[in-house]
Protein backbone atom coordinates (compact mmCIF):
# COMPACT_ATOMS: atom_id res chain seq x y z
CA UNK A 1 0.00 0.00 0.00
CA UNK A 2 1.10 3.40 -0.55
CA UNK A 3 2.86 5.00 2.75
CA UNK A 4 0.25 8.27 2.15
CA UNK A 5 -3.34 6.15 1.61
CA UNK A 6 -2.01 3.81 4.40
CA UNK A 7 -1.24 7.17 6.83
CA UNK A 8 -4.71 8.52 5.64
CA UNK A 9 -6.32 5.62 7.03
CA UNK A 10 -4.41 5.44 10.38
CA UNK A 11 -5.95 8.88 10.51
CA UNK A 12 -9.24 7.64 9.81
CA UNK A 13 -9.14 5.15 12.22
CA UNK A 14 -7.50 7.46 15.09
CA UNK A 15 -10.65 10.13 14.60
CA UNK A 16 -13.58 7.52 13.97
CA UNK A 17 -12.09 5.52 17.28
CA UNK A 18 -11.91 8.93 19.26
CA UNK A 19 -15.28 10.13 17.93
CA UNK A 20 -16.81 6.47 18.77
CA UNK A 21 -15.34 6.58 22.26
CA UNK A 22 -16.33 10.36 23.14
CA UNK A 23 -19.96 10.54 21.09
CA UNK A 24 -21.06 6.84 21.67
CA UNK A 25 -19.66 4.60 23.61
CA UNK A 26 -18.80 6.84 26.99
CA UNK A 27 -22.24 8.75 27.57
CA UNK A 28 -23.78 4.98 27.15
CA UNK A 29 -21.59 3.35 29.61
CA UNK A 30 -22.64 6.27 32.16
CA UNK A 31 -26.20 5.80 30.98
CA UNK A 32 -26.41 2.07 31.61
CA UNK A 33 -24.34 2.21 34.74
CA UNK A 34 -27.17 4.94 36.44
CA UNK A 35 -29.96 2.61 34.62
CA UNK A 36 -28.16 -0.84 36.01
CA UNK A 37 -28.72 0.88 39.44
CA UNK A 38 -24.76 2.19 39.85
CA UNK A 39 -25.27 4.77 43.12
CA UNK A 40 -25.62 8.37 43.21
CA UNK A 41 -24.46 9.67 46.43
CA UNK A 42 -26.24 10.14 48.95
CA UNK A 43 -29.93 8.85 47.96
CA UNK A 44 -28.82 5.74 46.27
CA UNK A 45 -25.04 4.10 46.79
CA UNK A 46 -24.76 6.33 49.79
CA UNK A 47 -21.21 4.81 50.32
CA UNK A 48 -19.91 4.89 47.07
CA UNK A 49 -21.39 3.47 42.95
CA UNK A 50 -21.74 -0.13 44.71
CA UNK A 51 -25.76 -0.18 44.15
CA UNK A 52 -28.24 -0.67 47.21
CA UNK A 53 -30.75 -2.60 45.44
CA UNK A 54 -31.42 -5.98 42.90
CA UNK A 55 -30.90 -4.97 39.29
CA UNK A 56 -34.15 -2.91 38.19
CA UNK A 57 -36.04 -4.80 35.42
CA UNK A 58 -36.77 -1.68 33.55
CA UNK A 59 -33.30 -0.59 33.49
CA UNK A 60 -32.38 -4.09 32.57
CA UNK A 61 -34.26 -3.90 29.42
CA UNK A 62 -33.20 -0.54 28.35
CA UNK A 63 -29.37 -1.27 28.48
CA UNK A 64 -29.86 -4.67 26.99
CA UNK A 65 -31.37 -2.69 24.11
CA UNK A 66 -28.67 -0.30 23.73
CA UNK A 67 -25.71 -2.93 24.54
CA UNK A 68 -26.70 -5.92 22.31
CA UNK A 69 -26.78 -4.22 18.76
CA UNK A 70 -23.57 -2.69 20.37
CA UNK A 71 -22.25 -5.95 20.67
CA UNK A 72 -23.74 -7.59 17.68
CA UNK A 73 -22.53 -4.81 15.46
CA UNK A 74 -19.05 -5.59 17.16
CA UNK A 75 -19.37 -9.44 16.30
CA UNK A 76 -20.63 -8.88 12.85
CA UNK A 77 -18.13 -6.04 11.77
CA UNK A 78 -15.91 -5.30 14.28
CA UNK A 79 -11.71 -6.39 13.67
CA UNK A 80 -10.70 -8.38 16.89
CA UNK A 81 -6.91 -7.86 17.90
CA UNK A 82 -4.12 -9.81 17.53
CA UNK A 83 -1.59 -10.67 19.76
CA UNK A 84 0.19 -8.76 21.34
CA UNK A 85 -1.98 -6.26 21.38
CA UNK A 86 -4.61 -8.42 22.75
CA UNK A 87 -2.65 -8.73 25.62
CA UNK A 88 -3.65 -5.28 27.31
CA UNK A 89 -7.15 -5.06 26.93
CA UNK A 90 -7.32 -8.89 27.97
CA UNK A 91 -5.29 -7.66 31.15
CA UNK A 92 -7.05 -4.73 31.64
CA UNK A 93 -10.84 -6.83 31.55
CA UNK A 94 -8.64 -9.27 33.70
CA UNK A 95 -7.74 -6.64 36.63
CA UNK A 96 -10.80 -5.13 36.82
CA UNK A 97 -12.97 -8.62 36.91
CA UNK A 98 -10.68 -9.55 39.74
CA UNK A 99 -11.11 -6.76 42.17
CA UNK A 100 -15.03 -6.50 41.61
CA UNK A 101 -15.41 -10.42 41.89
CA UNK A 102 -13.29 -10.36 44.95
CA UNK A 103 -14.45 -7.09 47.20
CA UNK A 104 -17.23 -7.95 49.69
CA UNK A 105 -21.02 -8.38 49.61
CA UNK A 106 -22.34 -5.02 51.10
CA UNK A 107 -24.39 -7.20 54.13
CA UNK A 108 -25.98 -4.81 55.03
CA UNK A 109 -28.27 -5.87 51.94
CA UNK A 110 -29.58 -9.05 51.07
CA UNK A 111 -26.82 -11.18 49.75
CA UNK A 112 -29.23 -12.98 47.07
CA UNK A 113 -29.12 -10.10 44.46
CA UNK A 114 -25.55 -9.51 45.13
CA UNK A 115 -24.39 -13.52 44.59
CA UNK A 116 -26.78 -13.18 41.10
CA UNK A 117 -24.73 -10.00 39.99
CA UNK A 118 -21.52 -11.74 40.69
CA UNK A 119 -22.36 -14.92 39.05
CA UNK A 120 -24.01 -13.38 35.42
CA UNK A 121 -20.76 -10.61 35.76
CA UNK A 122 -18.32 -13.71 35.99
CA UNK A 123 -20.16 -15.32 32.92
CA UNK A 124 -20.10 -12.52 30.77
CA UNK A 125 -16.80 -10.99 31.51
CA UNK A 126 -15.09 -14.53 31.41
CA UNK A 127 -16.53 -14.73 27.76
CA UNK A 128 -15.13 -11.28 26.79
CA UNK A 129 -11.58 -12.40 28.04
CA UNK A 130 -11.68 -14.98 25.18
CA UNK A 131 -14.10 -12.65 22.87
CA UNK A 132 -13.32 -8.54 23.05
CA UNK A 133 -16.35 -8.38 21.12
CA UNK A 134 -18.43 -9.08 24.53
CA UNK A 135 -16.64 -6.26 26.87
CA UNK A 136 -18.83 -3.25 26.80
CA UNK A 137 -21.49 -5.72 27.99
CA UNK A 138 -19.31 -6.84 30.53
CA UNK A 139 -17.88 -3.61 31.28
CA UNK A 140 -21.79 -1.38 31.80
CA UNK A 141 -22.78 -4.76 34.13
CA UNK A 142 -19.33 -4.02 36.02
CA UNK A 143 -19.68 -0.37 36.41
CA UNK A 144 -23.58 -0.76 36.58
CA UNK A 145 -23.91 -3.73 39.45
CA UNK A 146 -20.54 -3.06 41.14
CA UNK A 147 -19.69 0.08 41.25
CA UNK A 148 -16.42 -0.63 39.04
CA UNK A 149 -16.02 3.15 37.61
CA UNK A 150 -13.54 4.63 40.51
CA UNK A 151 -10.36 6.44 40.47
CA UNK A 152 -7.92 3.13 40.21
CA UNK A 153 -9.30 1.27 37.61
CA UNK A 154 -10.16 4.10 35.15
CA UNK A 155 -7.28 3.92 33.07
CA UNK A 156 -7.98 -0.10 32.57
CA UNK A 157 -11.44 0.95 31.95
CA UNK A 158 -10.78 3.50 29.51
CA UNK A 159 -8.34 1.08 27.78
CA UNK A 160 -11.06 -1.41 27.36
CA UNK A 161 -13.29 1.19 26.09
CA UNK A 162 -10.76 2.73 23.68
CA UNK A 163 -10.30 -0.71 22.53
CA UNK A 164 -13.79 -1.39 21.42
CA UNK A 165 -14.24 1.70 19.74
CA UNK A 166 -10.79 0.90 17.47
CA UNK A 167 -12.23 -2.28 16.95
CA UNK A 168 -15.75 -1.22 15.38
CA UNK A 169 -13.87 1.63 13.42
CA UNK A 170 -10.94 -0.45 12.08
CA UNK A 171 -13.75 -3.19 11.03
CA UNK A 172 -16.38 -0.44 9.45
CA UNK A 173 -13.43 0.83 7.51
CA UNK A 174 -12.15 -2.41 5.87
CA UNK A 175 -15.18 -3.59 5.05
CA UNK A 176 -16.29 0.13 3.10
CA UNK A 177 -12.51 0.01 1.53
CA UNK A 178 -12.60 -3.94 0.94
CA UNK A 179 -8.95 -3.80 2.12
CA UNK A 180 -6.79 -6.73 3.25
CA UNK A 181 -6.61 -6.48 6.54
CA UNK A 182 -3.30 -5.18 8.48
CA UNK A 183 -0.64 -6.95 9.40
CA UNK A 184 -0.42 -5.33 12.93
CA UNK A 185 -2.43 -3.83 15.28
CA UNK A 186 0.15 -0.63 15.87
CA UNK A 187 -2.58 2.29 15.62
CA UNK A 188 -4.14 0.42 18.35
CA UNK A 189 -1.21 0.12 20.49
CA UNK A 190 -0.14 3.65 19.79
CA UNK A 191 -4.04 4.82 20.91
CA UNK A 192 -4.12 2.33 23.99
CA UNK A 193 -0.33 3.58 25.23
CA UNK A 194 -1.93 7.72 24.59
CA UNK A 195 -4.62 6.63 26.95
CA UNK A 196 -2.31 5.31 29.70
CA UNK A 197 0.25 7.82 29.81
CA UNK A 198 -2.55 10.49 29.75
CA UNK A 199 -3.50 9.61 33.03
CA UNK A 200 0.00 10.48 33.83
CA UNK A 201 0.85 13.51 31.51
CA UNK A 202 -2.44 15.42 33.01
CA UNK A 203 -0.75 15.06 36.33
CA UNK A 204 2.40 16.38 35.24
CA UNK A 205 0.88 19.50 33.76
CA UNK A 206 -1.49 19.99 36.93
CA UNK A 207 1.91 20.18 39.07
CA UNK A 208 3.59 22.72 36.38
CA UNK A 209 0.59 24.52 36.96
CA UNK A 210 -0.24 24.97 40.69
CA UNK A 211 2.47 27.78 41.37
CA UNK A 212 3.13 30.99 39.40
CA UNK A 213 5.73 29.31 38.33
CA UNK A 214 6.59 25.65 35.93
CA UNK A 215 8.63 24.47 38.64
CA UNK A 216 7.51 26.00 41.71
CA UNK A 217 6.37 22.20 43.01
CA UNK A 218 9.98 20.82 42.52
CA UNK A 219 11.53 23.17 44.32
CA UNK A 220 9.01 24.21 47.01
CA UNK A 221 6.69 21.00 47.77
CA UNK A 222 7.42 19.03 50.88
CA UNK A 223 7.00 15.05 49.48
CA UNK A 224 7.90 14.10 52.96
CA UNK A 225 4.70 15.71 54.45
CA UNK A 226 2.82 13.24 51.96
CA UNK A 227 4.51 9.90 53.62
CA UNK A 228 4.10 11.11 57.03
CA UNK A 229 0.23 12.22 56.56
CA UNK A 230 0.35 8.69 55.58
CA UNK A 231 1.57 6.96 58.14
CA UNK A 232 -0.89 9.48 60.21
CA UNK A 233 -4.38 7.82 58.31
CA UNK A 234 -2.98 3.90 59.06
CA UNK A 235 -0.18 3.39 56.45
CA UNK A 236 2.89 1.33 57.80
CA UNK A 237 1.77 1.85 61.14
CA UNK A 238 3.57 -1.72 62.20
CA UNK A 239 6.93 0.86 61.65
CA UNK A 240 7.36 2.59 65.37
CA UNK A 241 7.57 6.44 64.73
CA UNK A 242 11.68 6.11 64.94
CA UNK A 243 11.63 4.25 62.06
CA UNK A 244 9.32 6.51 60.45
CA UNK A 245 11.81 9.21 61.33
CA UNK A 246 14.62 6.77 59.53
CA UNK A 247 13.15 7.10 56.57
CA UNK A 248 11.70 10.87 56.67
CA UNK A 249 14.79 12.53 57.80
CA UNK A 250 16.85 11.78 54.27
CA UNK A 251 13.39 11.66 52.12
CA UNK A 252 13.39 15.77 53.60
CA UNK A 253 16.53 16.35 52.23
CA UNK A 254 16.05 15.14 48.72
CA UNK A 255 12.64 16.18 48.24
CA UNK A 256 13.38 18.46 45.44
CA UNK A 257 15.21 15.88 43.26
CA UNK A 258 11.89 13.46 43.87
CA UNK A 259 9.71 16.32 43.20
CA UNK A 260 11.99 16.23 39.84
CA UNK A 261 11.95 12.89 39.42
CA UNK A 262 8.20 12.70 39.60
CA UNK A 263 7.43 15.31 36.85
CA UNK A 264 10.12 13.74 34.59
CA UNK A 265 8.16 10.50 35.46
CA UNK A 266 5.01 11.80 34.73
CA UNK A 267 5.98 13.63 31.62
CA UNK A 268 7.62 11.16 29.82
CA UNK A 269 4.70 10.41 27.60
CA UNK A 270 5.44 13.25 25.66
CA UNK A 271 7.97 11.63 24.32
CA UNK A 272 6.44 8.30 23.81
CA UNK A 273 6.44 6.47 20.14
CA UNK A 274 9.29 8.02 18.82
CA UNK A 275 11.22 5.17 19.55
CA UNK A 276 10.59 1.67 20.99
CA UNK A 277 13.29 2.51 23.68
CA UNK A 278 11.27 5.87 25.15
CA UNK A 279 7.97 4.43 24.64
CA UNK A 280 8.93 1.29 26.83
CA UNK A 281 10.90 3.63 29.07
CA UNK A 282 8.15 6.27 29.79
CA UNK A 283 5.85 3.17 30.75
CA UNK A 284 8.27 0.88 32.74
CA UNK A 285 8.76 4.26 34.89
CA UNK A 286 5.20 5.01 35.41
CA UNK A 287 4.89 1.15 36.66
CA UNK A 288 7.89 1.96 38.93
CA UNK A 289 6.98 5.51 39.78
CA UNK A 290 3.30 3.76 41.03
CA UNK A 291 5.08 0.95 42.95
CA UNK A 292 7.77 4.08 44.85
CA UNK A 293 3.99 6.04 45.73
CA UNK A 294 2.52 2.71 47.06
CA UNK A 295 5.71 1.95 49.08
CA UNK A 296 5.74 5.68 50.57
CA UNK A 297 2.07 6.28 50.87
CA UNK A 298 0.15 2.89 50.84
CA UNK A 299 -2.18 4.44 47.80
CA UNK A 300 -1.91 0.87 45.21
CA UNK A 301 -2.49 1.64 41.77
CA UNK A 302 -2.09 -1.90 40.80
CA UNK A 303 -4.40 -1.98 38.33
CA UNK A 304 -1.88 0.53 36.30
CA UNK A 305 1.01 -1.75 37.13
CA UNK A 306 -0.95 -4.45 35.81
CA UNK A 307 -1.62 -2.73 32.52
CA UNK A 308 1.22 -1.16 32.14
CA UNK A 309 3.40 -4.43 32.11
CA UNK A 310 1.05 -6.14 29.76
CA UNK A 311 1.37 -3.58 27.75
CA UNK A 312 5.58 -3.03 27.78
CA UNK A 313 5.31 -6.74 26.53
CA UNK A 314 2.87 -5.86 23.78
CA UNK A 315 5.38 -2.98 22.83
CA UNK A 316 8.33 -5.23 23.36
CA UNK A 317 7.14 -7.41 20.92
CA UNK A 318 5.09 -5.52 18.30
CA UNK A 319 7.27 -4.23 15.35
CA UNK A 320 8.81 -1.24 14.32
CA UNK A 321 6.10 0.18 12.14
CA UNK A 322 4.32 1.25 15.92
CA UNK A 323 7.21 3.83 16.65
CA UNK A 324 8.60 6.76 15.06
CA UNK A 325 6.73 10.31 14.21
CA UNK A 326 3.47 9.47 12.44
CA UNK A 327 3.13 7.54 15.99
CA UNK A 328 3.90 10.10 18.30
CA UNK A 329 1.86 12.93 16.39
CA UNK A 330 -1.13 10.77 16.89
CA UNK A 331 -0.61 10.71 20.57
CA UNK A 332 0.27 13.96 21.02
CA UNK A 333 -2.68 14.98 19.13
CA UNK A 334 -4.54 12.44 21.99
CA UNK A 335 -2.58 13.74 24.78
CA UNK A 336 -3.71 17.30 23.77
CA UNK A 337 -7.26 16.70 23.66
CA UNK A 338 -7.44 15.07 26.61
CA UNK A 339 -5.38 18.08 28.22
CA UNK A 340 -8.27 20.15 26.64
CA UNK A 341 -10.81 18.06 28.12
CA UNK A 342 -12.15 17.38 24.83
CA UNK A 343 -12.22 13.40 25.72
CA UNK A 344 -11.79 11.34 28.72
CA UNK A 345 -10.77 13.62 31.89
CA UNK A 346 -8.15 11.94 33.99
CA UNK A 347 -7.67 13.35 38.05
CA UNK A 348 -5.42 16.07 38.16
CA UNK A 349 -3.36 14.82 41.00
CA UNK A 350 -1.75 18.22 41.94
CA UNK A 351 -1.67 19.73 45.07
CA UNK A 352 0.60 20.91 47.98
CA UNK A 353 1.77 18.02 50.75
CA UNK A 354 0.83 19.69 54.11
CA UNK A 355 1.93 18.31 57.54
CA UNK A 356 -1.81 18.76 58.50
CA UNK A 357 -4.15 15.75 58.76
CA UNK A 358 -8.06 15.76 59.34
CA UNK A 359 -9.86 12.61 59.21
CA UNK A 360 -12.87 10.77 60.62
CA UNK A 361 -12.54 7.33 61.46
CA UNK A 362 -14.42 4.70 63.43
CA UNK A 363 -13.76 2.13 66.17
CA UNK A 364 -16.31 -0.67 67.63
CA UNK A 365 -16.75 -1.97 70.83
CA UNK A 366 -17.49 -5.49 71.45
CA UNK A 367 -19.98 -6.72 74.46
CA UNK A 368 -16.73 -7.55 76.53
CA UNK A 369 -15.53 -3.92 76.39
CA UNK A 370 -12.78 -4.81 73.91
CA UNK A 371 -11.85 -1.62 71.41
CA UNK A 372 -10.64 -2.08 67.94
CA UNK A 373 -9.95 0.19 65.04
CA UNK A 374 -12.94 -0.44 62.12
CA UNK A 375 -9.65 0.25 59.27
CA UNK A 376 -10.95 0.79 56.09
CA UNK A 377 -10.21 -2.56 54.49
CA UNK A 378 -13.10 -3.76 56.46
CA UNK A 379 -15.56 -1.68 55.10
CA UNK A 380 -14.92 -3.47 51.44
CA UNK A 381 -16.83 -3.06 48.66
CA UNK A 382 -16.64 0.69 50.13
CA UNK A 383 -12.81 0.36 51.10
CA UNK A 384 -11.91 3.27 48.94
CA UNK A 385 -14.71 5.64 50.29
CA UNK A 386 -13.52 4.91 54.03
CA UNK A 387 -10.26 5.65 53.41
CA UNK A 388 -10.86 8.93 52.43
CA UNK A 389 -13.55 11.93 52.60
CA UNK A 390 -16.46 9.56 53.62
CA UNK A 391 -16.95 10.42 57.16
CA UNK A 392 -16.82 14.65 56.17
CA UNK A 393 -20.49 14.84 55.90
CA UNK A 394 -21.26 13.06 59.19
CA UNK A 395 -19.33 16.27 61.42
CA UNK A 396 -19.60 19.89 61.95
CA UNK A 397 -15.89 20.45 61.45
CA UNK A 398 -14.64 23.15 59.03
CA UNK A 399 -12.01 21.16 56.52
CA UNK A 400 -8.93 22.78 54.78
CA UNK A 401 -7.57 20.08 53.34
CA UNK A 402 -7.97 17.08 51.06
CA UNK A 403 -7.70 13.46 53.42
CA UNK A 404 -3.85 13.44 53.30
CA UNK A 405 -3.02 16.87 54.00
CA UNK A 406 -2.87 17.92 50.10
CA UNK A 407 -4.11 21.89 49.41
CA UNK A 408 -4.28 23.57 45.99
CA UNK A 409 -3.39 27.00 47.88
CA UNK A 410 -0.02 27.98 48.64
CA UNK A 411 -1.17 30.50 51.11
CA UNK A 412 -2.78 27.56 52.70
CA UNK A 413 0.15 25.37 52.49
CA UNK A 414 2.75 27.86 54.02
CA UNK A 415 -0.07 28.87 56.87
CA UNK A 416 -0.01 25.13 57.33
CA UNK A 417 3.84 24.52 57.33
CA UNK A 418 4.79 27.20 59.33
CA UNK A 419 1.74 26.49 62.28
CA UNK A 420 1.73 27.29 65.89
CA UNK A 421 0.90 24.61 67.95
CA UNK A 422 0.77 27.06 70.86
CA UNK A 423 -1.75 29.44 69.46
CA UNK A 424 -4.49 30.28 67.18
CA UNK A 425 -2.92 29.65 63.89
CA UNK A 426 -5.10 26.70 62.63
CA UNK A 427 -8.29 28.42 64.03
CA UNK A 428 -7.98 31.28 61.69
CA UNK A 429 -6.97 29.57 58.78
CA UNK A 430 -10.02 27.22 59.20
CA UNK A 431 -12.30 30.18 59.89
CA UNK A 432 -10.89 31.57 56.41
CA UNK A 433 -10.81 28.82 54.03
CA UNK A 434 -12.34 26.31 56.40
CA UNK A 435 -15.42 24.13 54.53
CA UNK A 436 -18.32 22.27 56.68
CA UNK A 437 -19.03 19.20 54.31
CA UNK A 438 -21.91 17.97 57.29
CA UNK A 439 -25.23 16.13 55.50
CA UNK A 440 -28.00 15.68 57.68
CA UNK A 441 -29.42 13.41 55.60
CA UNK A 442 -26.66 11.42 54.84
CA UNK A 443 -25.73 11.29 58.42
CA UNK A 444 -28.86 9.24 59.37
CA UNK A 445 -28.38 6.91 56.40
CA UNK A 446 -25.06 6.17 57.62
CA UNK A 447 -26.14 5.55 61.16
CA UNK A 448 -28.38 3.24 59.25
CA UNK A 449 -26.07 1.62 57.19
CA UNK A 450 -23.66 0.76 59.91
CA UNK A 451 -26.86 -0.63 62.38
CA UNK A 452 -27.75 -2.81 59.83
CA UNK A 453 -23.80 -3.89 58.66
CA UNK A 454 -23.06 -4.53 61.71
CA UNK A 455 -26.34 -6.61 63.32
CA UNK A 456 -26.32 -8.75 60.23
CA UNK A 457 -22.78 -9.35 60.75
CA UNK A 458 -23.37 -9.94 64.26
CA UNK A 459 -26.13 -12.28 63.18
CA UNK A 460 -23.36 -14.62 60.90
CA UNK A 461 -23.99 -12.86 57.28
CA UNK A 462 -21.37 -13.71 55.04
CA UNK A 463 -19.02 -10.82 54.20
CA UNK A 464 -16.86 -12.09 51.67
CA UNK A 465 -17.56 -13.98 48.16
CA UNK A 466 -14.89 -16.27 48.60
CA UNK A 467 -14.81 -19.42 50.77
CA UNK A 468 -12.49 -19.08 53.51
CA UNK A 469 -9.68 -21.53 52.12
CA UNK A 470 -9.97 -19.05 49.29
CA UNK A 471 -10.02 -15.71 50.86
CA UNK A 472 -6.18 -14.99 50.08
CA UNK A 473 -7.09 -14.49 46.94
CA UNK A 474 -9.42 -11.27 46.98
CA UNK A 475 -7.63 -8.87 45.42
CA UNK A 476 -6.01 -5.52 47.04
CA UNK A 477 -7.02 -2.26 47.72
CA UNK A 478 -6.40 1.20 46.74
CA UNK A 479 -5.61 2.61 49.91
CA UNK A 480 -3.67 0.36 52.56
CA UNK A 481 -4.45 2.04 55.73
CA UNK A 482 -4.70 -1.12 57.94
CA UNK A 483 -2.81 -0.14 61.03
CA UNK A 484 -3.09 2.03 63.91
CA UNK A 485 -2.47 2.23 67.95
CA UNK A 486 -5.77 -0.13 68.63
CA UNK A 487 -5.53 -3.21 66.81
CA UNK A 488 -7.59 -4.00 63.55
CA UNK A 489 -11.20 -5.16 64.01
CA UNK A 490 -11.95 -8.76 62.64
CA UNK A 491 -15.19 -11.41 62.82
CA UNK A 492 -13.56 -13.30 64.55
CA UNK A 493 -12.92 -10.42 67.65
CA UNK A 494 -16.70 -10.99 68.29
CA UNK A 495 -19.78 -8.92 67.77
CA UNK A 496 -19.92 -5.49 68.31
CA UNK A 497 -22.64 -3.93 70.57
CA UNK A 498 -21.43 -0.43 69.36
CA UNK A 499 -19.41 1.99 67.11
CA UNK A 500 -17.93 5.03 67.43
CA UNK A 501 -17.34 7.77 64.99
CA UNK A 502 -14.57 9.84 65.93
CA UNK A 503 -12.83 13.09 64.77
CA UNK A 504 -9.08 13.69 64.66
CA UNK A 505 -6.48 15.84 63.85
CA UNK A 506 -2.66 15.35 63.65
CA UNK A 507 0.40 17.41 62.71
CA UNK A 508 3.77 16.65 61.60
CA UNK A 509 6.02 18.87 63.19
CA UNK A 510 9.04 17.91 60.42
CA UNK A 511 11.92 20.17 62.38
CA UNK A 512 11.28 17.42 65.44
CA UNK A 513 10.16 14.98 63.38
CA UNK A 514 7.20 14.07 65.86
CA UNK A 515 3.49 13.64 65.50
CA UNK A 516 1.33 15.81 67.53
CA UNK A 517 -2.56 15.19 68.15
CA UNK A 518 -4.32 17.72 68.40
CA UNK A 519 -7.73 16.87 68.23
CA UNK A 520 -9.52 13.32 68.83
CA UNK A 521 -12.95 13.23 69.70
CA UNK A 522 -15.90 11.18 69.27
CA UNK A 523 -18.55 12.78 66.84
CA UNK A 524 -21.82 9.50 67.64
CA UNK A 525 -22.15 6.77 69.59
CA UNK A 526 -23.96 4.03 67.62
CA UNK A 527 -25.75 1.31 68.94
CA UNK A 528 -25.73 -2.30 67.19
Amino acid sequence: MDPSVGWLWDACDVVGTIALYRLVISPAMKWGAYALGSGKFPATGSNGLYPNAAMPGHGAIRTALAFLPLTAIALTLGRTPDAPASWVSTAALAAVLWKCLTFDYDASRDLSWQRADRVLIAAIGGAALFWPQYDMLALVLLCGRLGAWTHHSKAAIRILKITFAWSVTAGIHEHLARRGAPTDDSVLLVLIGAVFLSHYVVACVSKLRLGPRPWDWVTKNRTDHLVASAYSWGWARFLTERQVRRILRPLAAVAVWLNAGTVIAEGLGFAAFLSRGLTIAAISIAVVFNLVVFATSGIFFWENMTVGIALIAALAATPAPAYGVESWLITMAVLLAVLSGLVWRPSKLGWWDTPFVARVYWTGRTSTGEVYEIHNGFMSPFDREFSRMRGYVLTDEEFVTFPLGGVEDADIRDRLNGLRLDGEDLVEIKREYGRVHRNDEDRALHVSYLRKLFARLNEGVPKSPLPRFLRWLKAPGGHLYYWGELPAYRLDRGPLEAVQIRYQEIYYQSGRQSWVRLRDELVLDVNV
